[in-house]
């Protein structure tokens, strides 16, 4: 889009040149119509013609039309060109006097239906090389063509001539050029995107290309070998495919927007009428079929309009920039619509109305669908953004059934056990000292059970938050041993250590978890050996506190899992646990800024905590 304004510069100056740098030496023009197209040289030459501007503009009609141009020499008395334009006419005949036969005409011809070969001038431009005599020639154009009958001739030095061509060629392949930048933009989309209103600006695109192609005349010199001169028939056949295929396009990409249905109907029939502009065509009805088609796109210019300031729905790129192109591009189409329907004077803009109109519109479009493909893309993101969070949220809820079942299922297991032996306690008339023993402990099972899995919901809701004070740990280890109901198997190990800046309570919470698993899960009466050190760590210096005991009965717990929320090791659901002690471990260390490792061997397992001074 950066070249678009000097894109358009360009196309604005070629616009005006024609007019700006005069050199004509045409002095007069004059228009005569043939109703009946049967009027011979003699008889045009003796009836009355009626002045026209630099432009003849009568529309779509089976009339021919006699032009009488009055020409002044060149002051060498040179060759002159006569320059006409636009080159998608079928058939100009150019009548001058002989000289030799008194009352004789020399009869020229071309147009798109005179093989390139044939025609004097090897240009895409249409022309005759002329020598008027002083002090001025007259001569005669006939006209007639199934296309509108819209012409210019200005009559040029051809050094002036051939100048005016090399600045049209010139802006016609950058124009060419233009058109097929937003093809091959429009083909990289579709490819990235597969969105069917891409693919429909592609065909429209592709035949406006070849439309381009025929209606600038660079198709003649292509089929320059053909001595049949199809360009005529080919152009035909052309500008009903760009037509359609523009009618598809615009409905597909309005139908999101959810226009007065009344409104998508009258489109719709304008796109059947289109599609019986064909037959016609075939029929050999040519000029009848390019004036309806002509006729259609002018209704469809208006329809356009109406179609987009009645969108009832919102859809990319949004309903007020819809508006606003629809409405320069219909400003745009009627001022190039009407004058080759012959219903207003034309300028010098409308022997470029093909080019011109396509160029605005085709730049208005590219920016419709840039909008929309752009709009479509960060849709397209927050779409694959909103199911991302979405599945993250399914997730969530899966992982939090997951635990809430693990849960109540370890509830259930943990709890039966003590129960069990507590309502067997309770059944019974006399309680002996050893089963009275028995009943406590489940209780003190159950409690320990609950009272881990409050720690670990207060853990997770961050309700833990530690308070910092010193403390030492020697004496914390004392306590604990103390607290111990078998204190006899503890072998504690400690030399001079400082007092640590950490929680005294989460800190009890870890060593007690590691000392009360060792207990349980060690060889029955067997020692657990407990030992604090000093340790520097990451250029800190800290406690590592290490508590080892002989495996039991039950196998030694997988060093990936051990760690895990409501994880128990292969042999320990026979005692009574909540898989929660070794997750609160590690959760409680390193909210205190430590570690905490498991380290097994073979006769052994030990676990090490470290924690900064």
């Amino acid at each position: 889009m950066r070249s678009f304004p000097f894109l358009l510069f360009l196309v604005l100056s070629w616009s005006l040149s024609s007019a700006a740098w005069g050199g004509d030496c045409i002095v007069s023009r004059a228009v005569l119509e043939d109703r009946n197209g049967t009027l011979s040289i003699a008889e045009a030459a003796q009836a009355t013609f009626l002045p026209f501007d630099a432009i003849l503009s009568k529309g779509y009609t089976d009339s021919a039309h006699w032009l009488r141009i009055v020409v002044r020499p060149c002051a060498d008395g040179g060759e002159l060109v006569l320059r006409i334009r636009p080159a998608f006419l079928d058939e100009i005949k150019l009548y001058e006097p002989e000289p030799a036969v008194p009352g004789g005409w020399k009869t020229r011809v071309t147009g798109d239906r005179t093989s390139y070969l044939a025609r004097e001038r090897a240009s895409v431009v249409l022309g005759f090389a002329i020598k008027p005599v002083k002090p001025e020639g007259v001569y005669y154009l006939r006209l007639k063509t199934t296309s509108s009958s819209i012409l210019n001739v200005e009559a040029l030095e051809p050094h002036q001539a051939q100048i005016k061509d090399m600045w049209l060629s010139m802006y016609q392949t950058g124009y060419l050029g233009f058109m097929l930048s937003l093809l091959i933009w429009a083909i990289n989309n579709y490819v990235s995107s597969r969105q069917r209103v891409i693919a429909w600006f592609i065909l429209h695109q592709v035949t406006y290309l070849f439309h381009s192609f025929a209606l600038m005349g660079w198709l003649a010199p292509l089929l320059a070998a053909d001595p049949s001169g199809p360009v005529d028939k080919l152009t035909s056949l052309i500008i009903w495919a760009n037509v359609f295929f523009a009618a598809i396009f615009h409905r597909m990409l309005l139908t999101p927007f959810a226009p007065l249905r009344l409104a998508m109907w009258g489109l719709d029939a304008i796109i059947l009428v289109i599609l019986g502009a064909l037959a016609i065509m075939v029929s050999g009805y040519t000029r009848l079929a390019l004036h309806i088609i002509a006729l259609m796109v002018t209704l469809a210019t208006p329809m356009l309009v109406v179609l987009a300031f009645s969108a009832r729905q919102e859809a990319a790129p949004g309903r007020r920039i819809l508006r606003t192109i629809y409405s320069l591009l219909a400003v745009s189409m009627l001022i190039g619509l009407l004058p080759l329907l012959g219903w207003v004077k034309a300028i010098e803009w409308n022997l470029h109305t093909m080019s011109v109109n396509g160029f605005i519109s085709a730049c208005l479009m590219f920016a419709l669908l840039h909008l929309r493909s752009r709009q479509l893309l960060r849709d397209g993101e927050q779409a694959v953004l909103k199911l991302a969070l979405i599945r993250q949220q399914l997730n969530m809820e899966r992982t939090q059934r997951e635990v809430q079942n693990r849960f109540m299922s370890m509830l259930n297991h943990e709890l039966k056990m003590p129960l069990s032996v507590i309502r067997m306690t309770l059944g019974m008339k006399e309680v002996s000292g050893t089963v009275k023993k028995h009943a406590q402990q489940s209780v003190q099972d159950v409690d320990a059970v609950i009272e881990r899995c409050l720690q670990a919901d207060q853990l997770e809701q961050r309700q833990l938050i530690p308070e910092r004070q010193s403390c030492r740990v020697d004496t914390m280890l004392a306590e604990l041993r103390t607290a111990s109901a078998t204190p006899q198997r503890l072998v504690i190990q400690f030399g001079v250590l400082p007092t640590v800046d950490t929680d005294p309570q989460l800190l009890r919470i870890a060593l007690g978890n590691l000392i009360d698993n060792a207990l349980k899960y060690a060889e029955p009466q067997s020692a657990v050996y407990i030992n604090a050190s000093l340790l520097e760590h990451q250029g800190r210096q800290g406690i590592l506190n290490s508590i080892a005991n002989a495996p039991g009965t039950t196998d030694m717990p997988d060093p990936q899992r051990v760690f895990d929320k409501y994880y128990r090791g292969p042999g320990a659901q026979g005692k009574t646990g909540s898989g929660l002690g070794l997750y609160l471990v590690r959760s409680v260390t390193e909210l205190l800024g430590g570690w905490i490792r498991y380290c097994p061997s073979e006769n052994e397992v030990r676990f090490e905590l470290w924690i900064p001074c």
